[in-house]
């Protein structure tokens, strides 16, 4: 039950210690019944602590403590024996029920309290012994019929029609329109941020706003649907029955696979709300009906509204928490960081989304007590959820949801995000198509994993792709109905150091050996973080040289690695030279309030002759990104840390490039292939240049999926046999002929694709 602490003349309720969901009737009815033991004491404001902390004011603590010294009144007459009369009388018991009766209505309807005494009739008693007592308790069923409708809280419950409404109003917030919990409104004094992009539109109708908060460093990210809100009572009704019914929680170990028949199930949904108005004669427009449809979906066999509508922003979240029941949503947002939303979900609500997840895993992921912690990718939204539940929590259940793209990013998004330079680009493009080994690292959320996959584009169609992990994060199916030969490999959670495997899993070394024997391949190993993996992974390197492999785990710098390898795996930091590169993603703001940039922070290459690890790329900060620079430190040309290549004259550039020196990886591969490293260099700046015409082009004719990875292909693919049918019999290319040629197609590559010629030259 509730706990109230008075303090001076402030009452604090720890809802916490409360097994009732806040302001649900069993709350209030236990709060009510908590306060009227407070006798003799003056009590002015009062705070409710839960998930969230709500305060009420004189006026509104005065509303309830009114109320509650007349349920102390309504006790003392029901301890007074002589309130019913004689006990003799044949009416004494009924008198006394009917009052308890009315004491119990009091604390959940006073509406309804007062209706159970109208309905009170006794006959006066056939003996006048007993008229007396019978008069005097009508004169108190009077008094209390006079007295109780004239309380604030009697005239507040009978305008919202339900006592639980009026904590609400009184709170400040509102009721979810089709489960039991309530939503948390703007707080006052919250200001609209006035920023271009803190207001936008997203798909379905749902609009977006970013709010500054005054108490608050976080701000607060505000969902509306104006097309779900603002239904008439009928659509309304319609639509919350058709939800409480497709809410029926399933039974037995059937599991149904929710993500198979979503769309299904909206279209369904979206012909019964047509049909269901249509016999009533209620006028629903085209687009009032797939919005019920998809909000019935959402709640039936989605991760409710809520969630399901902030996945709708996957350009600016990145992720969702959800940290116990009740507790508020809050999201990571690209731009304004943590922000707060207000919506939370209560048991029921959790208890659903989870049950949805994991139908997504088809039988094999299970939660339970046994099972406490499961990470999963919900492919349907594209969502990497990671629930907790009890034991690994203290009875709540908890969830981390990542939204991820559905198709795989490209070097020209990451220039657009100013996440690399355009040399950069091209040179990790050269790299991974020479089929350099790399660990890929940074801190969590950096997008590790997304860089980690942007480079199946260099490595191309003409080799065997095997990603080897635990979640499906890495969009095997994008690339492969793209033509590349790519077949993923599922093994046990890689935190895990069982090496025979769980429920039939098999641990990531064991699967990386038995992949090598299926032929030559590039390895691609998701998350390497227990002491087991990495230490296979050394040795599959160190066992099987010239292995292709891209891995990514958690470090910050070479020394971070290196302490790791020794203090916490006892692994000899000599064994990291058997990695050709290493790459450091970084997260990094301007500002209090500027966007959170994901960029390489620094690029290592190992010289395994002299045993030493050589910088290649190192991020220098300045006071904005467009003062700040991604250096190149092998190549002396101010080229090397432009942002844009496109409009380098290659030919032009060739005579002036001039090396500081050659990187190691770099000239391992480059005596490996037979080309000079001059050669592979220039390569490196025509792929810039061509990443950088793809952006400038999608900008200039505002059509920015043209750096998605369909036309990014076709470029990479076609600048790919250019390079070979230009190449000389010792490996040099004419780049002046090169940068002629690519001009022409890539003109007609962009009028097939947008039927626009590129501005300017591109030669």
């Amino acid at each position: 039950m509730c706990k109230p602490n008075v303090k001076g003349t402030k009452c604090v309720m720890d809802c916490l210690m409360c097994p009732y969901e806040l302001f649900s009737p069993d709350c209030i009815n236990s709060q009510l019944k908590d306060l009227s033991t407070l006798a003799d004491v003056d009590i002015r404001t009062i705070r409710y602590e839960e998930e969230v902390i709500i305060d009420f004011d004189a006026g509104k603590t005065q509303i309830i403590t009114e109320y509650v010294k007349l349920a102390r009144q309504i006790e003392a007459l029901m301890a007074d024996p002589s309130t019913y009369g004689l006990q003799e009388d044949d009416g004494y018991s009924l008198r006394k029920r009917t009052l308890q009766k009315f004491y119990e209505y009091m604390f959940m309807n006073p509406v309804v309290a007062v209706r159970t005494l109208e309905e009170y009739n006794e006959a006066p008693p056939a003996r006048s012994v007993f008229m007396e007592g019978y008069r005097h308790f009508l004169a108190w069923v009077k008094g209390i019929m006079d007295r109780i409708p004239k309380s604030q809280m009697y005239e507040l419950t009978k305008k919202f029609d339900d006592i639980r409404q009026v904590f609400l109003s009184l709170s400040g917030l509102k009721g979810m329109q089709f489960m039991s919990g309530f939503v948390l409104a703007v707080p006052e004094g919250a200001v609209p941020v006035k920023e271009a992009d803190a207001s936008y539109e997203l798909p379905y109708g749902v609009r977006a706003q970013i709010y500054e908060l005054p108490d608050s460093e976080a701000n607060l990210y505000v969902q509306e649907n104006p097309l779900i809100t603002q239904l008439d009572e009928p659509l309304m009704k319609i639509l919350k029955k058709t939800i409480t019914e497709g809410l029926v929680p399933s039974t037995g170990e059937q599991r149904v696979d929710f993500a198979s028949i979503y769309d299904t199930r909206m279209r369904e949904y979206r012909q019964h709300f047509i049909d269901t108005a249509g016999s009533a004669k209620i006028a629903l427009t085209t687009q009032q009906a797939l919005a019920m449809a998809r909000e019935a979906t959402n709640w039936t066999i989605g991760l409710g509204s809520p969630v399901e509508n902030l996945t709708l922003d996957r350009e600016n979240i990145t992720d969702i928490f959800i940290d116990g029941e009740n507790s508020p949503i809050y999201v990571e947002h690209a731009k304004f960081g943590l922000c707060h939303t207000l919506w939370r979900y209560n048991r029921e609500m959790l208890g659903y989304s989870v049950r949805n997840i994991l139908s997504d895993s088809k039988q094999v992921r299970r939660f339970d007590y046994k099972n406490p912690i499961v990470d999963m990718m919900m492919t349907r939204v594209n969502l990497r959820c990671h629930i907790q539940g009890p034991p690994a929590t203290f009875g709540e259940t908890q969830l981390a949801l990542r939204l991820t793209k559905e198709t795989p990013f490209t070097y020209p998004q990451y220039l657009d995000l100013k996440s690399m330079t355009a040399f950069f680009a091209g040179y990790d493009n050269l790299l991974v198509g020479l089929g350099c080994s790399e660990a890929v690292l940074g801190l969590k959320g950096v997008g590790k994993t997304a860089f980690t996959s942007a480079k199946i584009i260099g490595i191309g169609t003409k080799k065997r792709i095997l990603p080897i992990q635990d979640i499906e994060e890495i969009p095997v199916k994008a690339y492969r109905k793209r033509g590349f030969h790519i077949g993923a490999m599922r093994v046990q959670s890689s935190d895990t150091e069982d090496v025979t495997g769980v429920g039939g899993e098999l641990s990531l070394i064991a699967m990386a050996n038995a992949s090598l024997r299926m032929g030559e391949s590039c390895l691609i190993i998701n998350e390497v973080r227990s002491r087991l993996a990495l230490q296979g992974l050394i040795n599959l390197l160190n066992t099987q040289p010239g292995v292709f492999v891209l891995y990514n785990l958690h470090a910050q710098s070479i020394r971070d690695i290196q302490d790791r390898f020794e203090l916490v795996f006892s692994i000899p930091a000599a064994s990291m030279f058997t990695t050709d590169r290493y790459t450091f993603i970084r997260k990094m703001r301007f500002g209090r309030k500027g966007r959170v940039y994901r960029l390489i922070g620094q690029a290592t290459e190992t010289d395994q002759a002299k045993r030493e690890f050589v910088n290649t790329f190192m991020f220098t900060r300045g006071e904005n990104m467009a003062g700040s620079r991604l250096e190149c430190a092998f190549i002396e040309n101010p080229e090397a840390n432009a942002w844009s290549l496109a409009g380098l004259d290659l030919a032009k550039f060739e005579k002036e490039l001039t090396f500081k020196f050659v990187p190691p990886a770099l000239k391992r591969r480059a005596d490996t292939i037979g080309l000079t490293p001059q050669q592979c260099v220039m390569q490196a700046f025509f792929k810039g240049k061509v990443y950088s015409e793809i952006l400038e082009s999608a900008k200039k004719l505002g059509k920015p999926e043209l750096t998605d990875i369909d036309f990014v292909l076709r470029c990479e693919s076609k600048a790919n046999k250019l390079l070979k049918e230009m190449e000389r019999e010792n490996g040099s290319v004419d780049y002046a002929a090169l940068q002629q040629a690519w001009a022409k197609e890539y003109t007609g590559l962009l009028e097939a694709e947008v039927g626009a010629k590129p501005e300017g030259k591109t030669g």
